[in-house]
């Protein structure tokens, strides 16, 4: 799906389109672009004095819950059924997930697509 959404992007004529393939959005120059919405989140972190602590290594509990909750809707038993950690970004959670396979799940294998 990735790759599809990557060639629709090259073909696209207009002006405005933004590339949301890649980790780290970036201009026609290739410069780093930053979402308006990012920009107004810290304008309002910045404005609360919101501390920008390291979160602990599995994740932020609250968001972790609301992530699965909207994964598996509201009326899915998760507790106790359902693990999840919060991740830098697909490819951390994908690197993630396969150590995890691997250690604990060794006579399994993990298929890698290529590309």
């Amino acid at each position: 799906a990735i790759l599809g959404i990557a060639q629709a992007f090259r073909q696209c004529q207009d002006p405005r389109k933004v590339n949301v393939c890649v980790g780290a959005y970036r201009d026609d120059n290739g410069k780093p672009y930053v979402l308006p919405s990012v920009r107004e989140a810290e304008k309002r972190l910045w404005e609360q004095n919101e501390v920008k602590e390291y979160l602990p290594i599995e994740g932020d509990k609250d968001f972790i819950t609301c992530a699965m909750r909207f994964a598996y809707g509201p009326d899915m038993d998760i507790d106790g059924h359902v693990a999840a950690v919060q991740t830098l970004s697909g490819t951390g959670a994908c690197a993630i997930g396969g150590r995890f396979l691997s250690q604990f799940w060794p006579d399994r294998p993990i298929y890698v697509p290529d590309p």
